[in-house]
C-alpha cells in the first residue's frame, strides 16, 4: 500500500463520479478553500479530551503530527472532510460485515479513508489500486482477481473483505494494531526493521522515526480521520452527500453474463450511478463465472432487477416469456421521515426495524456515537410508495411496527394486516400473516411454489394456484403475499 502525500489529499480524484452523484456540484477548487484560523474551533484542550474518549483499539498520543492533520481536515480542507463524510454512506455497510465477519475493531475502516478518500478507482503512482490501495502482488495473496474486464480492489466488498483477512494477518505478527496497520503501509518486513534498529522496542511511536516518511505520518492521520468522523458535528462539519440512489443500496450476486449499459435500460436506472456503484468491471460487463460476481442496486430497482431473473416456479407453465417490469416502481421517490426512539430502543435495534444500515442513520443524522435517548427524533429516508410511508402522515410513525398499513399486492380492498417496516422492505423476509380470512406467506426470491406448500399442512401447489388466481401471465414475484389457506 502506498499512501498518498499531504498535498494529494487536497485533491483526490472525484471525477470518477457522475455530476448529479454529488449533493451540491462544488470544484475541488472552491471545497478545498483555506478558511481563516479564527473562524474554527479548535480548542486543543477540548480535543484531547475527547480522543480519550474515543472506544478506540489504538494507542491514541496528541503529537505534533496528529494535531497537523486534525487541522488540515478541520480547518484547511473542510470541503475535503465534508465530501469523504458524504461518501461513507456509499461504503461504511460493506466494510463493517467485513470487519464483523473476522472480529475485527470497526474503526478500522478509517483506513479506507485515508489510503484512497474513498474512492474505488484510486491508482497511487506506485500502483496500488481501489478503495484499500492493493498493490498487484498483495491483491493476488489475498485472492482478489483483476484483469481487463473485472477488478476486484475496486470491488467495495470482496476487496473489504480481503483487507480485513490481511489485517489478521498482520495483528497475528505484531499483535499491536498501531504496528500492524503501519505494516499495512509500508509492508512488515520494514516495520520489523524498524523494530531492530530500534532496540527491539515493539511500539510505533518508538520506531516511528525508523520508518519510511510516509509511514511516520500514517497513525497520527488515522487518529485524525477518526477524530473528525466521530466529532464532526462539534466542527461545523457538514457531509457532502450522494445522492440516495448511492446511498440506500442492495447487494446481490449473479452468475451469468450481464451487460450494465443494459440492465439499465432494461431497469432505467441512470448508467452512470449504475458504473458508480459497480467499479469493479471495468468495461461496464459482469461476465458469466462459477464464482458469484457481486451487483450493487440502488434499492428501489432491486426487486425489479431480482424479478427479470428466471423463477424456479417458470417450469410448472412452461413460462418462457420475458418478465414485464414494474416500471412505476423505478419512479419512486424518497420520503425524509422522522422517528421517535422508545424506551430501550438503540441505534442498532432502529437500523434493524428499518433496513437501514447504522452507518446510514449516524451520518444522516449526525450523531457522534451509535448511542440514541429515548425521545430522541431520528431522521430517516424512506421509499414514498411504501405503503407505510404513503398511508400515513409524518407524525403518526411512531414506532414503525404497531402502524396498521395497507399492503396492495394479494390482498383485497379492506384487508388490513400488522406488519413490520422491514418486512416491506425486505422481499427476501418469509413473513407469515393472518387477517379475519387467510393465512398469507411472503415469498422469498429463492422459493418456488412447491417450497411453499411444502411448509404448511394440507396445503398444495394446486390449492395455492388456484387461491391465488396464478397461471403463466400471473406469477408470484419476491416479496408478494400469497394466501396458503382460510383462517379457520
Amino acid at each position: 500500500m502506498k499512501l498518498k502525500t499531504l498535498i494529494v489529499l487536497a485533491v483526490f480524484c472525484i471525477c470518477t463520479f457522475p455530476k448529479h452523484a454529488l449533493a451540491h456540484e462544488n470544484t475541488l477548487k472552491s471545497e478545498t478553500k483555506v478558511l481563516e484560523d479564527d473562524k474554527v474551533e479548535f480548542d486543543e484542550s477540548v480535543i484531547k479530551v475527547r480522543l480519550k474518549k474515543l472506544n478506540s483499539s489504538l494507542d491514541i498520543r496528541y503529537t505534533p503530527e496528529v494535531e497537523k492533520f486534525l487541522k488540515v481536515y478541520i480547518k484547511s480542507y473542510r470541503g475535503t472532510s465534508e465530501q469523504l463524510l458524504g461518501r461513507a454512506t456509499m461504503y461504511f455497510q460493506y466494510f463493517d460485515e467485513a470487519l464483523l465477519k473476522y472480529n475485527l475493531p470497526l474503526e478500522l475502516k478509517m483506513i479506507s479513508v485515508i489510503e484512497s478518500s474513498l474512492n474505488p478507482n484510486a491508482v497511487s503512482p506506485a500502483g496500488a489500486i481501489g478503495l484499500w490501495q492493493f498493490m498487484p502482488g498483495t491483491a493476488k495473496l489475498m485472492g482478489l482477481d483483476f484483469n481487463r474486464v473485472v477488478d476486484e480492489r475496486r470491488d467495495p466488498k470482496k476487496s473489504a473483505d480481503a483487507a480485513a483477512r490481511y489485517f489478521v494477518k498482520l495483528y497475528s505478527i505484531f499483535n499491536d494494531w498501531n504496528l500492524a496497520l503501519a505494516a499495512y503501509n509500508c509492508g512488515p518486513n520494514r516495520v520489523l526493521s524498524a523494530i531492530d534498529a530500534a532496540g527491539g522496542e515493539k511500539d510505533f511511536w518508538a520506531i516511528r522515526k525508523y520508518l519510511p516518511r510516509e509511514t511516520q505520518n500514517y497513525i497520527p492521520k488515522l487518529i485524525a480521520i477518526s477524530y473528525v468522523f466521530n466529532y464532526y458535528t462539534k466542527h461545523q462539519l457538514k457531509p457532502t452527500f450522494p445522492e440516495l440512489d448511492l446511498q440506500i443500496t442492495d447487494m446481490t450476486s449473479l452468475y451469468n453474463k450481464v451487460n450494465l449499459k443494459d440492465l439499465s435500460n432494461k431497469l432505467g436506472v441512470p448508467y452512470d450511478v449504475m458504473r458508480v456503484l459497480n467499479p469493479m468491471y471495468r468495461q461496464g460487463v459482469i461476465p458469466a463465472s462459477d464464482n458469484a460476481m457481486n451487483i450493487i442496486l440502488p434499492t428501489r430497482y432491486m426487486n425489479n432487477f431480482k424479478n427479470s431473473l428466471p423463477r424456479p416456479d417458470a417450469k410448472i407453465f412452461n413460462n418462457s416469456e420475458e418478465v414485464t417490469l414494474n416500471t412505476a416502481l423505478n419512479e419512486t421517490s424518497y420520503a425524509e421521515m422522522y422517528y421517535t426512539v422508545a424506551k430501550g430502543e438503540s441505534l442498532q435495534s432502529i437500523a434493524d426495524k428499518t433496513s437501514i444500515p447504522i452507518n446510514l442513520l449516524k451520518l444522516w443524522n449526525g450523531l457522534s456515537s451509535f448511542s440514541v435517548n429515548e425521545g430522541q427524533i431520528i431522521k430517516l429516508y424512506i421509499l414514498s410508495n411504501m405503503p407505510a410511508v404513503a398511508s400515513m402522515p409524518v407524525a403518526a410513525l411512531h414506532p414503525l411496527t404497531e402502524q396498521f398499513v395497507k399492503v396492495e399486492s394479494m390482498m383485497e380492498d379492506g384487508d388490513f394486516i400488522i406488519a413490520s417496516l422491514a418486512s416491506l422492505n425486505n422481499e427476501d423476509t418469509t413473513h407469515v400473516i393472518t387477517n379475519n380470512e387467510f393465512i398469507y406467506h411472503r415469498l422469498s426470491s429463492k422459493e418456488s411454489i412447491t417450497d411453499v406448500a411444502n411448509q404448511y399442512t394440507g396445503v398444495t401447489v394446486q390449492s395455492i394456484i388456484e387461491l391465488n388466481g396464478i397461471s403463466k401471465n400471473k406469477m408470484p414475484k419476491p416479496g408478494d403475499l400469497i394466501k396458503i389457506k382460510p383462517l379457520n
